[in-house]
């Protein structure tokens, strides 16, 4: 059996007729860049989301770095992150001059938030947390932190559509990404800006668009970060489904952690009802990682480790981390593996993953 680690094309069929009846409806419009398919679904996130504002932008790296802008992040500001994300979540931070500040994990790969107060300084701006993999920071930790030194706190949800933010997890702007695998993937690129502030998001809406407020009238320095009206459009459709395919990712995720949590030489974090459980992220003990995976190759199964070199240790910026020590994140990285899951996987493909990974270890 061949088990992709995720087939988009599967998504395709699900959505075929309302994306082609979208497509022609968009065409016929004549609403090619922005305009009202961008507005609805900036609402409709929004709503989903239960905030104010969704400003809809070109890429996730995109949506981070304008919301740090947003909030008055510069050259010269610390930012405290993590290291074991995607490079965007510190490319935001650097290129706008800032500087990240890489802060280890905890067992559950999310930021130690204990941690956090011995690496501010008086550069430190902002805190930048990553809800990886779909689970969710402690944000009223970390919350309370960023008010006891008057921090800004920008969230990286790129990976957690969905997952059930709450309480404090709902007054911070936060950064989407809509990149084609992610829980609510477009069919190209997309990014959005998700927050409260009236201010954010008026510069978020100007910023995108030239700095404009109002047709030639450019009232910052702005960049294009326009996303695709017709993304839009398609994303729009998606959102509807949302719901339904994470309930499909929690399953597929509380059936691995049923089947594979007593294999000695796995670490599998509790099931967690709040995870939207973009990643389902297993750790292998005793340095075996590469060989389990490369025996779920050979038997026709995709996995991908996320991700193989930390950012402290990527060549952009090892010069300039030398002696940062990291020692739950460099240990992580070595042991995790990302397993398929998500909705289009079918029942009889995830028995036959359980089935060769427990043959692995007998």
């Amino acid at each position: 059996m061949k088990v992709p680690f995720i087939e988009l094309t599967r998504e395709w069929q699900f959505f075929e007729d309302s994306f082609v009846e979208a497509l022609k409806k968009f065409g016929r419009d004549g609403y090619y860049v922005l305009g009202p398919n961008t507005t609805n679904f900036e609402e409709n996130f929004a709503n989903y989301c239960h905030y104010k504002y969704g400003i809809a932008v070109s890429t996730g790296l995109s949506a981070l770095k304008i919301a740090l802008l947003a909030h008055g992040i510069g050259s010269g500001d610390e930012v405290i992150t993590v290291a074991n994300s995607a490079v965007a979540t510190s490319l935001a931070i650097s290129n706008i001059g800032a500087v990240p500040v890489f802060c280890d994990v905890k067992e559950d790969f999310l930021i130690d938030e204990v941690k956090i107060s011995s690496l501010i300084t008086k550069k430190t701006r902002a805190i930048l947390p990553v809800h990886l993999f779909g689970k969710i920071c402690n944000m009223t930790a970390i919350n309370e932190i960023a008010q006891k030194y008057n921090l800004i706190v920008i969230e990286d949800a790129c990976q957690a559509h969905g997952s059930n933010f709450a309480d404090d997890s709902l007054v911070n702007t936060k950064a989407f990404s809509f990149y084609p695998t992610k829980n609510l993937g477009a069919m190209g690129e997309g990014g959005l800006v998700l927050t409260n502030d009236q201010k954010v998001k008026d510069f978020a809406t100007a910023y995108r668009d030239y700095g404009q407020n109002g047709r030639y009238n450019h009232v910052i320095f702005g960049d294009n970060n326009r996303i695709s009206a017709l993304q839009c459009s398609f994303l729009d459709i998606k959102l509807r489904e949302l719901d339904s395919f994470l309930a499909k990712r929690r399953t597929i995720a509380q059936k691995y952690t049923k089947e594979l949590n007593n294999i000695n030489g796995l670490k599998i974090n509790d099931y967690d009802n709040d995870s939207s459980y973009h990643l389902f992220v297993v750790r292998v003990l005793g340095g075996r990682r590469d060989s389990l995976k490369s025996f779920l190759t050979e038997n026709g199964i995709d996995s991908l480790v996320h991700y193989p070199v930390s950012i402290n240790q990527q060549p952009c910026y090892v010069s300039n981390y030398n002696d940062v020590v990291l020692e739950k994140t460099a240990l992580f990285q070595a042991e995790i593996l990302s397993l398929p899951c998500y909705p289009f996987l079918s029942d009889n493909e995830q028995d036959y993953i359980i089935s060769k990974i427990q043959q692995y270890f007998l």
